[in-house]
């Protein structure tokens, strides 16, 4: 079989790989907190090519060579991971005082039904029936005390986390930064999850907290679309070279080696 069919092959499995997270980008370009992904592939190994029918030539130290080479070729790529891009979202005022953006490489964190700790960029919180700071899933958001009531009419809170009610002091934004981002996953709606034993700096110095306004998606529109357009013509491409291997072998099985009179 033609090497050359395996790496045209091996291009469109890669594109495929790529439209597909382009398009996950697009679905979440307006999605509060989102943080996009890129696909990376990697290339096999390039190997030297030549005409193993030539005859042998004899060198200087008596070693037998292959004259002459043909060249170098590929052999194709395959996609092996698609990292988050964590870069900050632009960001939008709304006034209301139960949004929240941060400004720094930090997340919020919330609890899952289960207990375990999720991290998020999305800061459009809610107050449930109780009283409690809850995401609009329902989970709620993590102080410095715990879980986060509010009970009265007027909250502030500042540049460092700390909530005020009517003045009083209530509790702290529970805000930390991820030392390896890398081991974060997408846990769906904007959040991550992360390995047991994760490293985090909590209250980091170099995050701020900005109330009345909402961190947007760092997804560029334009920008993907002029990826999905690239990724498309590759895949055209690889596509096509496929199809001509295609007829090449056809006419090869039906003419070549036909006896002739």
């Amino acid at each position: 079989m033609p090497s050359g069919l395996y790496i045209a092959a091996s291009g469109m499995n890669a594109t495929m790989t790529q439209q597909d997270v382009i398009a996950n980008n697009l679905a979440n370009a307006s999605t509060v907190g989102f943080k996009g992904n890129r696909a990376i592939d990697a290339a096999f190994p390039t190997y030297l090519i030549a005409r193993i029918n030539d005859q042998r030539l004899k060198t200087p130290d008596g070693t037998m060579e292959l004259r002459p080479n043909i060249g170098i070729m590929g052999g194709g790529v395959l996609p092996i991971e698609t990292p988050i891009d964590y870069s900050q979202g632009s960001r939008v005022q709304t006034q209301s005082p139960l949004d929240f953006s941060l400004t720094g490489p930090g997340f919020f964190t919330v609890l899952n039904p289960d207990g375990q700790v999720l991290y998020t960029r999305d800061g459009s919180f809610n107050l449930n029936s109780d009283g409690k700071l809850v995401t609009k899933d329902g989970l709620p958001v993590l102080g410095h005390n715990g879980q986060i009531f509010i009970d009265g009419n007027k909250m502030v809170v500042d540049q460092q986390g700390n909530i005020t009610v009517d003045g009083k002091p209530v509790d702290q934004l529970s805000i930390v930064q991820v030392n390896d981002e890398n081991q974060l996953m997408k846990a769906g709606r904007s959040l991550f999850s992360g390995p047991a034993g994760l490293q985090v700096n909590k209250w980091p110095d170099n995050v701020n907290v900005q109330q009345g306004f909402l961190e947007q998606s760092n997804v560029n529109a334009v920008e993907e679309m002029v990826h999905m357009i690239d990724a498309t013509r590759s895949y055209e491409m690889n596509a096509r070279i496929v199809s001509t291997y295609d007829d090449v072998m056809q006419q090869a099985a039906s003419e070549i080696g036909t006896l002739r009179v």
